[in-house]
């Protein structure tokens, strides 16, 4: 059960970061319909992929016995504890009074969410590493298309920034 919440909390994480990524890298989808719904619903996605993350971590807490007064805990799932640390920051504040007070720092701490595209395949690898499910490498191989959309997108944006600096 602990597996598939956390399945279902990479697709709800991924379903947030979506349309944004894909607009980015594909343009011509900007008047996409399903993006468009992603993207109006993209707080409530979010929270839910935190919701889901954290009922994961729990599961598991539970499963494993895992003492959390223990710093070696901490080490050996440092993957799985940041990415709960990220996605409570961004869960406390995705809300409207929260972006109206926090300002610009409320837009750096959105941009934390780019750090769990990257701990989260890292996360999946190695705390599945010697017993992969049926689920493991589909949940692998969207992690990591993410990880490629973002690097493209920001490719793309430099790019853009050089062709505009050099005119």
């Amino acid at each position: 059960m602990a597996n598939i919440l956390g399945l279902f909390a990479l697709l709800s994480y991924i379903a947030s970061l979506l349309p944004s990524l894909i607009k980015a890298v594909f343009p011509s989808t900007k008047k996409n319909k399903f993006l468009a719904l992603l993207l109006k619903h993209r707080r409530h996605i979010g929270v839910a992929a935190f919701s889901l993350g954290l009922n994961h971590g729990v599961l598991l807490i539970l499963k494993l016995q895992l003492n959390l007064l223990d710093f070696h805990t901490y080490i050996k799932y440092v993957q799985g504890f940041s990415t709960l640390l990220i996605f409570t920051l961004l869960a406390f504040t995705s809300h409207d009074e929260a972006v109206k007070n926090l300002k610009v720092k409320w837009r750096k701490i959105h941009q934390l969410t780019y750090l769990v595209i990257f701990i989260l395949p890292w996360h999946i690898l190695d705390k599945m590493s010697g017993h992969w499910t049926y689920i493991t490498p589909g949940a692998v191989s969207l992690s990591l298309g993410i990880v490629c959309l973002f690097i493209t997108r920001q490719y793309k944006s430099k790019l853009k920034i050089n062709q505009s600096s050099s005119k």
